[in-house]
């Protein structure tokens, strides 16, 4: 839930003064507004409230500093005109989301009835604002797994509905739930149908919010380097528009990247100064929140005094604002600074009062740290029975969760190929119907000229007959140098002209490249036992299964008798291992009944990932390399 506290910043103060300022208090304008309001004429007071609502629901709050977004809510309340029904519905829809909500039961209860005055009113817009807020007040109140509930039904609700930015908003919302309970595969589709909604929205440039959750999964997922090439630009972005609360959150999000990767010394770093630009510009909460990060990377460089120290100031914080989302956090990494200092008895009381807390929000890897921490203090007290059930509850999570990772980093994979297909169906439809409006456009101005039209169409009909008959040939020329003809996949020139273009483009934009070469086991065996056409039906079969298992981008390619490649641009090391698992699961489970049945074929695979100084001719030698050592070392195996 670190997020959910990080974006939520506090104006209370602007609260307060612009409240002062206009002579009413922090509730809803209705019959009881200042008279000073109360007598404004209705029609201006509209206009003006109007003006100001747009800027709130419009494409522009979604970037606002809360601070702005907070006060531009304090001007509809009162602007608010008395007994308008229409515009006190969609009044309350946005100002659930005030900072004037300390308490989330009073804030879901105003949600709640700012729902049930939108849904009779027939406002789906302020009935999907509304939800919106329930969403963050569950959160608080009952944990992440019932606030996913209910941002499902916010997407449900305005799936077929013509509220595009509305539903992009609930995507990002139910998105960054689905990286919180660890669905990370599941929250980059949503982020990317949210990405798409705000295009259809009119929306054309990348939205902060939107673009942040996607660099939090990424962090979530394990790559760190994608993530952290994100925070990086984005703090130095944000520092030019002077946007300090997302600056704080970019560091704060850097310093639990590097925290992760195992480098706490940087994450300390990131944290402290996360915590003087919080300082430096007035945000207690925000400090608190990174003095959170900051003792966890203390407890892991054994600065145990210092962590306390941190934590009690990020406590004293969150108790005089009655924030309590930190609590289980609170608990762990204090539990975990007392242990540092021998003090296992007070850790474990710690320990205890955090574990409901972290049960509640259903976080498995703050489960995990706390099994861990508890059992090493319960050896420590000489329990060594809990302190080995500790330890099996701790590696039975801590297993699960790697799975997780890497199950979502193979379903992200396969995600991205379904996206790049539709994407690419999509390209193909809109150039089909910009083609038959280009052509309808060129028989409405050839009308007026119904006879020159006429020679001039059979005219071009001969052209054109000829000009494709031309390109079909080149084409078909084309084609045959550039495609293997047994197996229909790219021939050994198209490859090593993709491998050349792939080196450039890889330097140019400092993104990965990985090539995988494949070679068939004990193919000669195949051919002198089954003959040389059953040979060729096996190399056709085995490329139909490759080409299922790969990305859209990725080229498949043959470069010999049973030698193959595999390019996979923007793809690490650790991305492209995932690909050679799957091209051998779907070599090994590959199925010849026309040949034999019990025919398994094998492969071996080389992986090698471009380093900025390769040519083709380097890359290759590296992956040839590493298939050699895979065919050395038993084949049937990938090698690097």
């Amino acid at each position: 839930m670190e997020m959910t506290r990080l974006l939520r910043k506090t104006s209370l103060l602007l609260a307060l003064v612009l409240a002062a300022s206009s002579g009413v208090a922090a509730e809803p304008a209705t019959q009881s507004t200042a008279t000073s309001v109360a007598t404004a004429s209705a029609q201006p007071s509209a206009a003006r409230f109007d003006a100001v609502f747009a800027e709130v629901i419009g494409p522009g709050s979604m970037d606002m500093t809360w601070e702005d977004y907070e006060a531009r809510l304090q001007q509809l309340r009162v602007l608010l005109p008395q007994g308008d029904r229409k515009r006190e519905v969609q009044f309350r829809s946005v100002y659930c989301t005030s900072e004037r909500w300390k308490d989330p039961k009073q804030g879901l209860a105003y949600a709640d009835e700012a729902q049930r005055r939108a849904q009779a009113a027939g406002d789906l817009a302020s009935r999907g604002r509304a939800q919106y807020c329930r969403i963050g007040y569950v959160q608080e109140l009952e944990g992440a797994g019932q606030a996913l509930l209910e941002a499902d039904r916010m997407v449900s609700m305005l799936e077929n509905s013509s509220e595009s930015q509305l539903l992009g908003e609930a995507l990002t919302e139910r998105g960054s739930l689905l990286s919180q309970q660890g669905e990370q595969a599941k929250a980059l589709l949503d982020f990317q149908r949210a990405r798409a909604s705000f295009r259809q929205a009119g929306i054309d440039h990348e939205i902060d919010s939107l673009m942040l959750w996607i660099a939090i999964t990424y962090r979530r997922i394990g790559d760190w380097t994608q993530a952290e090439r994100y925070f990086t630009h984005s703090v130095e972005r944000m520092q030019d528009k002077q946007d300090w609360d997302r600056v704080i959150t970019d560091l704060v999000q850097l310093g639990y990247l590097y925290d992760e990767s195992g480098n706490p010394q940087k994450a300390k770093a990131s944290f402290a100064r996360a915590i003087e630009v919080a300082l430096a510009h007035k945000e207690p909460l925000s400090a608190a929140n990174a003095r959170v990060g900051l003792a966890a990377a203390q407890v892991s460089l054994g600065e145990h005094d210092a962590a306390l120290a941190s934590l009690a100031q990020a406590r004293a914080a969150f108790e005089a604002e009655s924030r309590h989302g930190n609590d289980d956090m609170l608990l762990l990494l204090t539990g975990q600074a007392l242990a540092g200092k021998g003090q296992h008895l007070e850790a474990m009381d710690r320990y205890a009062q955090a574990l409901p807390l972290i049960e509640k929000d259903g976080n498995q890897r703050y489960l995990a740290l706390l099994y861990q921490a508890r059992a090493a203090s319960q050896e420590a007290l000489g329990n060594a029975g809990q302190a080995l059930a500790d330890y099996k509850r701790y590696s039975t999570l801590q297993t699960s969760l790697q799975g997780k990772m890497r199950l979502e980093q193979s379903r992200l994979l396969e995600y991205e190929y379904e996206i790049r297909k539709r994407e690419f169906e999509n390209h193909r439809l809109r150039a089909e119907a910009n083609t038959r409006k280009a052509q309808l456009k060129a028989l409405e101005r050839v009308r007026g000229w119904q006879t020159l039209a006429l020679l001039l169409g059979v005219l071009l009909a001969v052209l054109t007959a000829l000009a494709l008959r031309q390109r079909q040939r080149t084409r078909r020329l084309r084609t045959l140098a550039m495609t293997d003809p047994l197996t229909e996949v790219a021939s050994r020139r198209a490859i090593e002209k993709n491998v050349e273009q792939a080196l450039a483009e890889a330097a140019r934009t400092q993104k990965p490249l990985t090539v995988l070469l494949l070679d068939l086991d004990h193919f000669k065996t195949i051919n002198d036992r089954y003959g040389h056409a059953a040979g060729d039906a096996v190399l056709r079969a085995t490329t139909v299964a490759w080409q299922a298992q790969l990305r859209g981008r990725d080229l498949l390619g043959r470069i010999g008798g049973e030698e193959f490649v595999v390019v996979c641009v923007d793809a690490n090391r650790e991305q492209a291992l995932m690909i050679a698992d799957r091209l051998l699961d779907a070599t090994r489970t590959l199925q010849l009944p026309d040949i034999d049945p019990a025919l398994h074929v094998r492969t071996s695979i080389g992986v090698a990932e471009a380093l900025p100084d390769d040519t083709r001719e380097s890359l290759f030698a590296r992956a040839d390399a590493a298939l050699y050592r895979a065919k050395h070392e038993g084949r049937d195996r990938v090698e690097e």
